[in-house]
């Protein structure tokens, strides 16, 4: 794995932890705040790691701990004794974080001291830094290093645009589209750029590695070693990698199917076989039903945006985040599950077609692998996975419906009986 590709990687790591932990904000700091303005103003300590969630957060005073922020404008003047996890459209660290700081957002403009390691990923097209407003406040996409800003550590920055000044103790891994470095590294760099502006006070105290599309006679003047790679060209694809990569893909969906497949019919049987067993009896009737429900489904979007607006006007943006992720996700689930369902009644109708006797389990599997396949046709899948759904959804109702029906219309929904295993 090339080095701006371990950049790319380890940015995506660090965003991932930055949502993870302000998402589920484990209750464990001191101090917990999901206002919509937090500030801790100057002279004052939280001695313990804190959590924010919140629109704009001002850190004026100091946290003798872990700083864990999520907002639109995350600001600090103060000081942060740990590590900070900060993801938001513009952070400004102005003031002293002594561990490591690992951000991700539009807009990061570091003045301050870092003791520790930089890691940031930014916005910014490749061309140059542009500017617009998040809010009330406008920001310009991007990574800035001010002259005033020092790495303790190391540093691994990733954005479309940036520039980088101050010093950077350790190493520098850098992937912009373009940058301009003015900083002083006091360890090794690696580079990767479309275009790059060099200014005299850049300078690299041990070896550079960079790539461009040309040779910079000026970057390779600011260090004693230069190793310089040009931009691999694409490849193209190959056609049997292409062919096995789609048959690992479909094999491993397969496998995840048939996973869910036995822990359903071995913990809770009835919520396959109940809607498998309606859809055979009626799938005219489920397929009407299915048809209707998934009409009704294009108006979730505007429910949802209706129920969000009004959770974050009352309660705040992050039980309306958590509520419209929720409504999706159940949505989601319907689709991408469906064909358990389907499956296990395609399953069954091949099984009788052919006159043979098989368990749920085997006419399932085999239902679903039919259905995954049929999936992955060009232009036709989609088709597939749309009907799975529909007959699905109908087939969950038609089955709710039949549970509070009369005993002889509940055995109407039994599966056909297949001839006794000798």
């Amino acid at each position: 794995m090339s080095r701006f590709t371990q950049v790319r990687f380890w940015l995506a790591v660090a965003l991932g932890i930055v949502l993870s932990v302000t998402v589920t904000q484990t209750a464990r700091a001191a101090a917990f705040a999901g206002t919509d303005v937090y500030r801790l103003p100057a002279g004052q300590v939280v001695s313990d790691d804190l959590y924010i969630a919140a629109s704009e957060i001002y850190i004026d005073g100091t946290v003798d701990g872990d700083l864990i922020a999520g907002g639109r404008t995350i600001v600090i003047n103060g000081t942060v004794t740990g590590d900070a996890l900060l993801a938001g459209a513009s952070i400004q660290m102005n003031g002293r974080v002594d561990g490591d700081m690992r951000a991700a957002g539009a807009e990061i403009a570091v003045a301050g001291t870092i003791g520790e390691d930089l890691i940031a990923g930014g916005g910014g097209n490749t061309m140059s830094m542009s500017s617009f407003a998040a809010g009330a406040q406008p920001l310009t996409e991007g990574i800035r290093l001010a002259a005033s800003a020092r790495v303790g550590g190391d540093a691994v920055l990733g954005a479309g645009a940036g520039n980088i000044d101050g010093t950077i103790v350790r190493n520098l891994w850098l992937g912009m589209g373009t940058a301009t470095l003015a900083a002083q590294v006091g360890g090794n760099a690696e580079i990767a750029t479309n275009a790059i502006r060099v200014a005299d006070s850049a300078h690299i105290s041990g070896a550079l590695r960079y790539t461009s599309p040309e040779p910079d006679p000026a970057l390779e003047a600011i260090a004693s070693t230069v190793q310089y790679t040009p931009p691999t060209p694409a490849q193209r694809p190959d056609p049997l990698a292409a062919v096995l990569g789609s048959l690992l893909r479909t094999a491993l969906v397969l496998a995840g199917f048939a996973l869910l497949a036995w822990l359903t019919l071995r913990l809770s049987p009835r919520l396959l076989t109940g809607p498998a067993s309606a859809l055979a009896a009626q799938p005219g009737r489920a397929g009407l039903y299915g048809l209707l429900a998934a009409l009704l489904f294009i108006f979730v979007p505007v429910a949802s945006a209706l129920l969000v607006f009004i959770m974050v006007l009352f309660w705040g943006w992050f039980p309306g985040v958590v509520l419209g992720l929720a409504l999706f996700g159940i949505l989601a689930m319907l689709w991408f599950l469906s064909p358990l369902i389907t499956g296990l009644w395609l399953g069954r109708l091949l099984a009788t077609a052919n006159g043979r006797e098989a368990n749920d389990l085997a006419a399932l599997v085999g239902g679903v692998l039919l259905l995954v396949l049929l999936g992955r046709i060009p232009y036709v899948g989609w088709l597939v996975s749309l009907a799975s759904f529909v007959l699905a959804l109908g087939a969950l109702i038609v089955a709710r419906r039949a549970g509070g029906a009369s005993k002889p219309a509940a055995q109407a929904l039994a599966p056909p009986a297949l001839a006794p295993t000798p």
